[in-house]
């Protein structure tokens, strides 16, 4: 059992490895805040829904602009020192994506659209809060969820 995380361990450490050199965190500052708000004029496009039915639609839209935007924020390698945070903000940001994608499904299947956005508005809470708290701590208010 310990032998197997080890080896996990050093796999992923040599995975990580393998992604590059880390840039200055003023680079992955100026990187993600161009990222997220290219991301938020997409989303802002978006039209929120006029009955209740277009709901699974409109969260849809939502995740095509979420899924790319997750994708390029992965792409930065930023400092060690900063590191650990950020991965906690991508974590974060992929649970949500994750919640939205099984809201959709849901809906899909014919829940009630009102009784989902409520259990959607809870689930996404911890994870929008953890988030949040990442992206101010690494000084990226442009990623703050919206």
């Amino acid at each position: 059992m310990i032998r197997a995380a080890i080896a996990t361990a050093a796999l992923a450490l040599a995975v990580a490895a393998c992604g590059g050199s880390s840039q200055s965190i003023g680079r992955v500052r100026r990187q993600a805040t161009s990222i997220c708000q290219s991301a938020l004029a997409q989303s802002d496009r978006i039209a929120a829904p006029s009955l209740a039915s277009d709901t699974a639609t409109f969260l849809r839209r939502g995740t095509y602009v979420l899924g790319p935007e997750l994708a390029e924020l992965r792409a930065l390698r930023p400092p060690a020192d900063a590191a650990g945070t950020y991965a906690a903000a991508l974590t974060a940001w992929s649970r949500q994506v994750t919640i939205l994608d099984d809201t959709i499904r849901r809906l899909d299947g014919g829940a009630d659209p009102l009784s989902m956005i409520k259990t959607l508005q809870r689930r996404l809470a911890p994870t929008e809060s953890a988030e949040n708290a990442a992206w101010r701590t690494l000084g990226i208010p442009a990623c703050l969820s919206r």
